[in-house]
């Protein structure tokens, strides 16, 4: 049996990660050389016919589903049938070339660049974004076990984290708990679109979904859930305030700090079955924000 190290990992995710000779301190008077894996960072551009294009930096895997995600998170597909052509252009670098039928909908954009932080790359009004989305639906309960369930799920399928410690990742699950796509990148945006793209390219439902997350969960996180209709977010980290205000206006369960047993509701409490008689024992106002409400 072949023993798991960070060797063969980087070997078996060659294209996400590179080898790097570092110094690294062992202690208050002790230093080595080493070799290490790090992650790629590198620009993979999406050129949309008669649209424009658009450089994203992440991690060069996964590419046409970071493709399909983020058209989709952009508005511009809302489904896959959307997608007439897609391809990816191996002799001209990290290139894939989508044809989309909308096309005529949207401004020409000449090359934006969308670094792997950046999750809104078109939004110019928040008041607009945040009013212009359809609130999620009505149609996910799950037990408040599931929310731990999940994040184990997930770090279990961060091979890329396990071997550089710089990833985020992102999982799409259903009401038992079991992933349809997961991703991972070094930016966390992307990690979600990948996600996205890769269930979408499947030919799978978004709507009624949860979907877990490795880092922490800002505006446009909640905005790229919201869009595909997912009704619950459960993240390792923290939540910002702009983030449980749009769950709120969107109708998303947004739960936060879901370690060791534990977790933050923001929002949306009565998705998740707690106690003897399977419902929420705690007052909604009493649950959101609260540090460390047990699940």
């Amino acid at each position: 049996m072949t023993r798991t190290t960070r060797e063969n990992i980087c070997v078996s995710t060659a294209h996400a990660t590179k080898e790097a000779d570092l110094c690294r301190i062992c202690g208050p008077s002790r230093a080595e050389q080493v070799n290490d894996c790090v992650i790629v960072e590198e620009p993979v551009t999406i050129m949309v016919h008669r649209v424009g294009s658009f450089t994203v930096m992440c991690t060069p895997v996964d590419i046409e589903a970071l493709a399909v995600g983020f058209l989709f998170s952009e508005g511009m597909i809302e489904d896959i049938d959307d997608v007439l052509a897609i391809h990816t252009k191996k002799h001209t670098g990290h290139v894939v070339g989508v044809e989309i039928g909308r096309c005529s909908q949207f401004e020409i954009q000449r090359n934006l660049i969308v670094a792997s932080s950046c999750g809104m790359c078109g939004a110019r009004n928040i008041e607009k974004l945040l009013n212009g989305m359809t609130p999620c639906a009505q149609s996910l309960e799950v037990e408040g076990s599931l929310l731990q369930k999940v994040v184990e799920n997930l770090r279990s399928a961060q091979f890329l984290f396990r071997a550089t410690g710089s990833t985020h990742a992102a999982a799409l699950f259903e009401a038992d708990g079991a992933i349809g796509a997961v991703a991972e990148d070094i930016g966390r945006h992307s990690a979600l679109d990948k996600a996205i793209g890769k269930k979408l390219l499947a030919r799978g439902s978004l709507a009624g979904l949860g979907v877990a997350l490795s880092g922490r969960v800002s505006l446009e996180m909640v905005a790229k859930a919201a869009r595909a209709g997912v009704e619950l977010i459960v993240a390792v980290s923290g939540v910002s305030s702009l983030a449980i205000s749009a769950a709120q206006r969107w109708n998303i369960t947004l739960c936060g700090f879901v370690r060791q047993g534990r977790a933050n509701i923001y929002t949306g409490p009565e998705r998740v079955r707690f106690g003897n008689n399977g419902r929420h024992t705690n007052a909604e106002q009493e649950s959101r924000a609260e540090l460390g409400s047990q699940i």
